[in-house]
């Protein structure tokens, strides 16, 4: 009994990762630059039971039987889309192909990020809401006009003069996206299984070019989300069940008389 109460504490503990990852991808179905988490499920290692055939007069009876202990999370990966909008903001930026914003965070740290929701502060740097601001940082003087071209060239004039370029804003290129290590606020980290970020001006490589007064949308799927949702909660469902049953027969088994 106990084995039965363990492989639906193992499903428990599974629907409860999917049902938190499919809850953060509805809750940022609008979030600019949100990889949707996509997870997907395995078996853990089985126990063998009967480990040859069971044969009687040469004839087979049973087979080998191998015992699942239940299901584990295989893997917990964000997939990122091309999706982008329009959102009118000059300081907005998109990216149309596979490069990656780094930012510095506030201690100083480099974390990767879709999000080009960036606003210029008072010291005319690009920040995001969350104050991680753009790595390697450009600085556009306070109350000078700007553009951002699609090479990332960031040109600045003032009323009258001639547009000058005042800085290069670089896309970084991972090797494995789907390895990197979710921080909270759509930022990532690097890993081991994500491999070094390499920094590239856009239009090079695979990194893709720059979209300004635009914003990658959320790669989230709300049907999907919603049909992995109500799965989700039914498995949760049957596998505290399944728990229950198991724990309902196991006191009636200790109570035998013998």
């Amino acid at each position: 009994m106990f084995t039965v109460m363990n492989i639906g504490a193992n499903g428990l503990n599974v629907q409860s990762q999917v049902l938190n990852a499919v809850s953060s991808n509805i809750a940022n179905a609008n979030t600019p630059g949100y990889g949707e988490e996509v997870v997907t499920t395995g078996s853990m290692a089985s126990t063998p039971v009967r480990a040859a055939n069971v044969t009687l007069a040469n004839q087979v009876l049973a087979s080998p039987l191998n015992l699942v202990s239940g299901a584990t999370m295989a893997s917990d990966v964000p997939e990122f889309n091309q999706g982008i909008v329009s959102s009118n903001i000059a300081s907005n930026l998109a990216i149309d192909g596979n490069g990656f914003f780094a930012v510095s965070l506030p201690g100083g740290q480099l974390a990767y990020t879709r999000a080009g929701n960036f606003t210029l502060d008072a010291n005319g740097e690009l920040v995001l809401p969350t104050g991680a601001r753009l790595y390697p940082p450009i600085n556009i003087p306070v109350g000078d006009s700007y553009t951002i071209e699609s090479n990332g060239a960031v040109m600045v004039s003032r009323p009258g003069g001639t547009p000058v370029k005042a800085g290069q804003i670089q896309l970084a290129l991972v090797p494995n996206p789907q390895g990197m290590l979710a921080i909270g606020n759509t930022l990532f980290t690097l890993s081991k299984a994500s491999g070094a970020a390499s920094l590239v001006n856009p239009g090079t490589t695979n990194a893709g070019t720059l979209v300004s007064g635009a914003l990658n949308q959320s790669s989230t799927n709300m049907t999907d989300s919603l049909v992995n949702l109500v799965q989700a909660e039914t498995l949760y469902g049957l596998n505290a069940r399944v728990v229950s049953v198991g724990e309902t027969v196991a006191k009636a088994t200790t109570n035998i008389q013998v």
